[in-house]
């Protein structure tokens, strides 16, 4: 792992460890989630990751937030009738922008991880209910070579690592502030 992920992965873990524990989340690798809790955890999901896409205005990841979109439409619920998040750290610079890329394509690997299981409980899988946790269709293992590569080599400057390790803290705890105002 090289200096610039391991920093961000330093900045982000407490945040992470305690997003993994966060209730609205948690059903999300039990193998007794319902379906109500499962749709319940998507939708706090995209109401985090909509805002945070579209300020990206990148094509992988616009793939992956209509996938989610999809994935609610099949569960009952209509996105474009969710709360989204809008205190979000600034996206506007360079290493602001790694740093989310890291934190949404991080949460990808964590989502193909828990479809086993969501297809195990509630039968939904990669063609159907869970593409969003699949990454249907995406090479999300090449994009993240990518992003690695990316990290060392435009992170190299102390101060834009620092900047980037910043911006993906923020993230994180605007997750975790999220998740809890969503708990509902």
């Amino acid at each position: 792992m090289g200096p610039a992920r391991q920093a961000l992965r330093d900045a982000t873990q407490e945040s992470h460890d305690r997003l993994d524990k966060a209730a609205v989340l948690r059903p999300l690798v039990r193998p007794d989630v319902t379906h109500q809790e499962y749709a319940r955890a998507l939708a706090v999901l995209y109401g985090f990751n909509a805002p945070v896409e579209r300020a990206l205005g990148e094509g992988q990841g616009a793939a992956r937030l209509a996938l989610l979109r999809e994935d609610l439409r099949v569960l009952g619920t209509d996105p474009d009738a969710l709360p989204e998040m809008t205190a979000l750290p600034a996206l506007d610079s360079a290493p602001a922008r790694l740093a989310a890329r890291y934190v949404l394509d991080g949460s990808a690997h964590g989502g193909r991880a828990m479809l086993p299981g969501i297809t195990r409980a509630l039968g939904y899988d990669a063609r159907r209910g869970a593409r969003f946790l699949a990454s249907d269709g995406l090479d999300m293992v090449g994009a993240w070579k990518a992003l690695m590569l990316r990290l060392e080599d435009e992170l190299a400057d102390p101060a834009a690592l620092a900047a980037a390790c910043a911006t993906a803290a923020g993230l994180f705890a605007a997750l975790e502030r999220w998740t809890a105002e969503q708990r509902g």
